[in-house]
């Protein structure tokens, strides 16, 4: 449940901190690097300064996996008030799925009677040691148990609980910023009263940037039918979350004050109006009788996601499904009104543009922002769709052309046609002119291959200009973010300031059909080795592994994968492994002089075409 997943292991040595009182818990950890199992500094430390335990509590209650706390004490609060946490007994050995050693140590808020001074237990469980264990045995090893004032160093000697997880065995780098915000999304209860530090800096609560929220403040309350009460608040942010960078969009539903179910949608479906808006939707809902003592528990082992199958909980959600669909709708008809009014409003330019044009076309343009204002895009993709119909309003040409397919008899197909022509000589002017500049950037190309450009800041940052220099049917996956981070996170990339440049891939792109290309370039005249094939291959093998690993069933995966490497040209001894690896689909060579003439060739026939078309205008065609 908890293997390689730091974040809900580390999140559950919390929790038990929250339920034994702790006002305070320190986490340090090894962040921005991989973690290596035989390294002795990478360990991750959880201490708090809670009640601590003594020799029976040890013994009768944190040894006893699966006791349940809240039935066996018949009470459902810690001795200091706070609603218990933990129910299901299991959390203790959460840091197994990320450690191979867990050590204790804790010391007592009372003092030992007999030595008239508070006791260290200190011991040491091993997964390996646990797995071997035989019936009624306890593979616990004791490092020390005895007086604070004798402790050996390196030990605690104050009142509370430090885990200690050794030789970890989760090799993926950690990101400091997505920990701490995955971290924090996962409690209520942080704040003044349970300070929860992670390597000196205190979690605090994402300050959401919201363009819209309901109830404006504060949490609204409603009785869900066949559920019970909630509390909730729903928000749109300005701008998409970014989903690579750890900002995710969604629902969290959190009981006594810890998740129970990870960012959700309530697996809404089908034609949502304002569906975009899924995107920008962040809120959180608090549901107590997931939890309520004396009732069924509803929420999943790992307690992060709720047991949807469950009577109580289809109707919740049903209600969670309702009411995302409601605010969606309330977000796109607010959206669109806010666009209108920006546009006609706050842009100046466009206003006048539109004030600019005759009573007549000025109708056109205003109906056309009433029409669009609606559809689903951003508002930059708003403007410059609303810049080009204008445009087409302002164009002498278009305009008489537009007024006369406005008067012709609709049974007059040969002057509709004619007409029609006509704009087409129009377009192919314009994709001229598109065409004669892709040229120019296909010739800039040419020239940094012959002079043997650097590949990064030179030819990479061309082909992020024209993208199109790589494959005209390929199009740029920035969205696709995470699989450069996947390769660079698995490989650690850096540069060795070697002949062939930087070691990593260039470019992710998605082709037709749906096939992710990882695409590597190297620098003008580099001449490319099996080494760069096994690399790049390597890059598609991995890749492939991750898509296949990805569970959510929403979740953007790809089917195939395919690697490219660019260069000047391939050395003699990768001629086979080219081979190879080509017939197989996996690793596509490509060398610069193929690269740029099959871009020439198939711009300079277009432009063939389109010049011809564009003289029937100069020979007085309107």
């Amino acid at each position: 449940m908890y293997s390689g997943r730091p974040v809900p292991a580390i999140a559950e040595l919390v929790s038990n901190s929250w339920d034994a009182d702790a006002t305070e818990v320190n986490v340090d950890l090894p962040l921005d690097q991989a973690w290596d199992p035989t390294n002795e500094s990478h360990t991750i430390k959880v201490s708090d300064n809670g009640r601590g335990m003594n020799w029976e509590l040890v013994r009768d209650s944190y040894l006893d996996v699966g006791r349940d706390r809240r039935e066996e004490d018949k009470t459902d609060r810690s001795p200091g008030g706070r609603l218990l946490q933990g129910r299901k007994g299991i959390g203790k050995l959460a840091g197994f799925g990320i450690a191979d050693t867990v050590e204790i140590q804790t010391v007592y808020e009372k003092a030992d009677p007999a030595l008239n001074e508070q006791v260290l237990l200190w011991f040491a469980l091993s997964w390996e040691e646990l797995k071997k264990a035989g019936r009624n045995q306890a593979p616990v090893t004791v490092i020390y148990a005895g007086p604070i004032s004798k402790a050996p160093a390196g030990a605690r000697t104050t009142q509370g609980t430090t885990v200690i997880l050794q030789h970890l065995h989760n090799k993926k780098a950690q990101s400091s910023e997505r920990f701490q915000q995955s971290m924090t999304q996962r409690f209520l209860v942080i704040g003044s009263k349970f300070r929860v530090v992670v390597n000196g800096e205190d979690l605090k609560e994402e300050a959401f940037k919201l363009q819209y929220r309901w109830p404006e403040k504060e949490w609204g309350e409603t009785d869900v039918s066949g559920c019970g009460p909630v509390k909730y608040w729903i928000g749109f942010t300005e701008h998409p979350r970014r989903q690579n960078e750890g900002e995710l969009s969604g629902i969290l539903i959190y009981t006594r004050g810890k998740i129970s179910q990870e960012a959700t949608f309530f697996d809404i479906s089908g034609g949502v109006y304002g569906q975009h808006g899924l995107r920008y939707l962040v809120g959180m809902v608090r549901a107590e009788w997931l939890d309520e003592a004396g009732g069924p528990d509803q929420i999943a082992t790992p307690r992060d996601a709720i047991a949807w199958e469950s009577p109580s909980g289809h109707a919740f959600q049903k209600w969670g499904q309702e009411t995302v669909k409601k605010y969606l709708a309330e977000w796109a008809h607010l959206r669109s009104e806010a666009r209108e009014k920006e546009v006609m409003e706050i842009r100046p330019s466009f206003k006048s543009r539109i004030e600019g044009l005759s009573p007549a076309y000025k109708k056109v343009a205003i109906d056309f922002v009433h029409k669009f204002k609606a559809i689903e895009m951003e508002t930059k993709e708003f403007e410059d769709l609303l810049s080009w119909f204008l445009s087409a309003l302002e164009n002498e040409t278009l305009k008489r052309i537009i007024e006369k397919i406005k008067d012709t008899n609709d049974e007059d197909l040969g002057k509709l046609d004619e007409l029609l022509s006509k704009m087409h000589i129009r377009t192919a002017v314009g994709l001229l002119q598109i065409l004669k500049s892709n040229l120019a950037a296909i010739n800039a190309l040419e020239k940094m291959h012959r002079e043997d450009a650097k590949e990064r800041g030179v030819i990479s940052k061309h082909l992020e200009t024209f993208p199109f220099l790589l494959n005209p049917t390929w199009i740029l996956n920035k969205p696709e973010a995470r699989v450069a981070t996947w390769i660079k996170e698995e490989f650690g990339l850096e540069s060795k300031g070697t002949e062939g440049d930087d070691d990593r891939a260039d470019f992710i792109c998605v082709g037709i059909g749906g096939t992710l290309h990882i695409v590597e370039i190297k620098r003008g005249k580099y001449v490319a080795k099996v080494g760069d094939f096994s690399q790049a291959d390597k890059y598609r093998v991995y890749v492939e592994k991750r898509f296949k690993e990805i569970s959510d069933p929403d979740g953007i995966k790809y089917g195939r994968i395919q690697s490219h490497l660019i260069a000047a040209e391939l050395s003699s001894e990768a001629n086979s492994i080219k081979e190879a690896y080509g017939d197989k689909g996996w690793v596509i060579f490509t060398t610069w002089d193929d690269l740029i003439e099959r871009a020439k060739l198939s711009h300079c026939q277009y432009i063939e075409i389109f010049e011809k078309i564009a003289t029937e205008e100069d020979n007085g065609e309107e």
